[in-house]
């Protein structure tokens, strides 16, 4: 028997960018009922999307039909401490994933920001971190599972179905299902952060020095101030006994909440009230620079890595081989100091290795990244129009789950294996199970 859709189920983005109602929504509790409910939706010729946790700024998870959610597939699998592996089952988020692999005294090697998406997601839309010797989140994968449009589980890897695995690594959900994910971890360790604030000009000439000699290397800043805030985060195996002393430490309890009330509290009132009085935008950046103040602090890596983050934003991320860092940023200094008033959040600005994912933002290039967000109750089209605009003419790369306007035509341009994937989603899924709407712009030409 064919399973019944839970029925007026309702799909949207974090920050409400995209909101639709789905006809149906299918809710497996293991892989095998998985595939027969993809084996009976190509049957009745209805498309099915995985939905995760809607963090995407894009319409990238947007469902048309029926939406597949994997809350029942997740948790840990199974664990290799001889050979430093952990298996997932793909619906667990990266929070939690942090959490089982500190059972086992592991840890992932690199992290984003963020820890509420779901493996699956993060994996299929570029997350990454910081750091020139560490790719994107998808680099640390040695093996996934994926159910394609025929219901086949397939197992890929660099030694099974390696095209498959190198365009899976980063498949945008167009592939097929992603169920399980097994990946090569380390054993756990802590970061010492130093965050701090610099002139502008001091940073913008040495960012790519002070990248190569650090381990995680970003900083934050608002166009038309002459100051900007680093983070370096060093593992803590590197650090001579003298570099933290004790008196420089800040307590657990207190970073915490600190971190709690400045990142949610203090920075979505400080970005309501300038959605209220635009003008005072920039005078509002000023306190919040202030606030962040000059700290360093150490803790377990993914306590360091990550962020709680309750403010809602829409999001723009464009990446760029690193060779091009000194001319982009000149020139988006040079047009967004007029766009002070319509920035309640600063420019980010992370780095990553060279890869050979093939949607990867990083591949075969080392990248650095500019993020961009808007408070979601602000106008943003403008100013990300802008920055837009400046990124495409430095041939940039836009993040996947984030807002941009390249379609198949631009997109082919910039990836080497472009064609290649969208062959291979042809092949893989011929009648489209797995599109919506923003993956027929994104791939079809």
């Amino acid at each position: 028997m064919a399973d019944t859709p839970q029925t007026s189920p309702s799909w949207s983005t974090w920050a409400r960018q995209h909101t639709v109602q789905s006809t149906g929504v299918l809710t497996p509790r293991s892989v095998p009922e998985l595939q027969r409910q993809i084996q009976d939706a190509a049957a009745a010729d209805t498309r099915v999307k995985v939905v995760g946790r809607g963090r995407s700024a894009s319409a990238i998870g947007q469902p048309v039909g029926t939406m597949l959610t994997l809350e029942h597939l997740t948790g840990l699998v199974r664990v290799d401490p001889d050979h430093l592996t952990a298996t997932f089952l793909a619906g667990t988020t990266v929070r939690e994933a942090n959490r089982l692999l500190g059972h086992y005294n592991l840890a992932f090697t690199n992290l984003g920001r963020l820890d509420e998406q779901t493996l699956a997601g993060a994996i299929s839309t570029g997350f990454h971190g910081t750091g020139l010797s560490y790719g994107i989140f998808a680099t640390q994968v040695a093996e996934l599972k994926l159910v394609e449009a025929t219901g086949t589980l397939l197992t890929c890897s660099l030694q099974q179905n390696p095209e498959i695995f190198s365009a899976a690594l980063c498949g945008l959900g167009a592939l097929g299902i992603i169920v399980e994910l097994t990946f090569n971890v380390v054993p756990q360790f802590r970061l010492h952060a130093a965050e701090r604030g610099h002139t502008y000009q001091s940073i913008v000439h040495s960012f790519e020095d002070r990248s190569r000699g650090a381990d995680h290397y970003e900083f934050s800043w608002f166009p038309g101030s002459g100051e900007v805030r680093t983070r370096r985060l060093t593992r803590l195996a590197l650090l001579t006994d003298g570099y933290m002393p004790a008196s420089a430490a800040l307590s657990q309890a207190r970073r915490y909440g600190g971190d709690h009330l400045l990142n949610n509290g203090v920075f979505s009132a400080l970005s309501y009230a300038g959605a209220k009085v635009p003008a005072a935008q920039p005078a509002l950046n000023k306190v919040a620079n202030w606030a962040k103040g000059n700290r360093r602090y150490a803790d377990y890596s993914a306590r360091v890595f990550t962020i709680h983050r309750t403010v809602r934003q829409n999001n723009m991320e464009y990446a760029f081989d690193m060779s091009q860092f000194a001319d982009v940023m000149r020139d988006v200094r040079a047009h967004l100091a007029s766009y002070r008033s319509q920035m309640a959040y600063p420019l980010v600005v992370r780095t990553a290795a060279a890869d050979d994912i093939w949607l990867s933002h990083a591949y075969g290039r080392e990248t650095f990244y500019v993020s961009a967000r808007a408070y979601w109750r602000q106008p943003h089209a403008e100013l990300f129009g802008v920055l837009e605009g400046i990124f495409k003419e430095h041939g940039g790369r836009p993040h996947w789950g984030q807002y941009h306007t390249q379609d198949a035509d631009a997109l082919t341009q910039l990836y080497p294996h472009f064609n290649d994937f969208v062959e291979l989603r042809e092949e893989l899924d011929p009648s489209g199970l797995f599109l919506n709407p923003y993956l027929d712009w994104a791939l079809m030409r």
